[in-house]
């Protein structure tokens, strides 16, 4: 029988599996530094983070991979952090190397997770493979209609605001 999942533990998973959708956009997307780069880009900021903190509240800190993802952790906070002070600072490739080194650490991390059949998520999607699906497919709509949203209220305000000038 697999351990529940726990508020902290679900939250976790969706908010770094919504971090998996997003960063790609941030990373392809031109222009940068637009309002629907930063907008996207803080709310990117603010999943790693949770993510991040949120997994020192786990518990389990007797092995050597539990030490080496809270390494990770603590390591991703302040990548997040320098990150957003080297945009605010206007050092754009540092921002860049920051955030991009961040989102590959997040890839490593979830390449991890799924790799190893007795963590959560390989598991529950062995043990409810239809039901982690459907779990998978709507974290990939709710990141798309995000990111459409975005684009189309954001988009609309900066070219009533070109439109009148």
């Amino acid at each position: 029988m697999l351990p529940a999942w726990t508020f902290l533990i679900a939250t976790h998973a969706m908010a770094a599996a919504l971090s998996l959708v997003l960063g790609p956009f941030q990373i392809i997307r031109r222009p940068k530094g637009d309002p629907v780069h930063r907008l996207v880009g803080r709310c990117w900021a603010v999943l790693m983070l949770y993510v991040a903190a949120g997994s020192f509240l786990f518990g389990g800190y007797d092995t050597a991979i539990a030490i080496f993802l809270r390494v990770l952790a603590a390591w991703t906070l302040c990548s997040v952090t320098l990150g957003i002070v080297m945009a605010r600072r206007g050092n754009v490739r540092r921002h860049r190397g920051f955030m991009i080194g961040t989102y590959v650490g997040l890839v490593a991390a979830f390449v991890g997770v799924v790799a190893v059949h007795t963590r959560r998520v390989p598991a529950w999607f062995v043990v409810h493979p239809v039901w982690m699906s459907l779990v998978t497919v709507a974290i990939i709509a709710v990141a798309s209609l995000f990111l459409a949203g975005v684009e189309a209220t954001t988009g609309r305000r900066q070219r009533a605001l070109a439109g009148s000038r």
